[in-house]
């Protein structure tokens, strides 16, 4: 019996140091892969960093590269003026164009006799929408539309 006894805590005087040292080291795994998941997820954000700066950037660029073309003078006055005044007249052209069409459908639709419902469809439809959504995209939507990429790119950055 003591000779068993004493098998037993032999064993167990063996076998407790491993078994200690095994969850020290379980522990130390677990802790480093905690580590470098936080270092992963710092670098992502460094990255996603970077990404909105060159984003910017960018941006920036473009917004002074797009008006470059037309901010020098050319000598001529005529020219100047000329240059300036093409994309106003033009959209006034065809702003007015737009208003005369409707006017003659809005005529139309009235003298043919269609009631309040058809007259709105005949003078406002999908393609109309569209258009109008396009104009106001042009003038006021730009930016969100930026600032929305760049978030996305942002969140894709992070989600890696």
């Amino acid at each position: 019996m003591i000779a068993m006894i004493g098998a037993i805590l032999g064993f167990l005087s063996s076998v407790a140091p491993l078994a200690i040292q095994y969850f020290s080291l379980k522990e130390n795994n677990a802790q480093s892969i905690r580590l470098e998941t936080l270092r992963q997820q710092g670098e992502r954000e460094k990255i996603a960093g970077q990404v909105d700066i060159a984003n910017v950037q960018a941006d920036t660029e473009q917004g002074k590269h797009i008006y470059d073309f037309g901010s020098g003078s050319s000598g001529y006055k005529f020219v100047d003026a000329l240059a300036v005044l093409i994309r106003p007249y033009i959209t006034l052209v065809f702003f007015n164009f737009y208003l005369l069409m409707k006017a003659a459908l809005f005529i139309y639709g009235v003298n043919s006799g269609f009631n309040l419902g058809q007259l709105v469809k005949l003078l406002w439809d999908e393609t109309d929408s569209a258009l109008f959504g396009a104009i106001i995209g042009f003038w006021f939507g730009n930016r969100m539309i930026v600032r929305g990429q760049q978030m996305q790119a942002t969140i894709a950055v992070m989600k890696k």
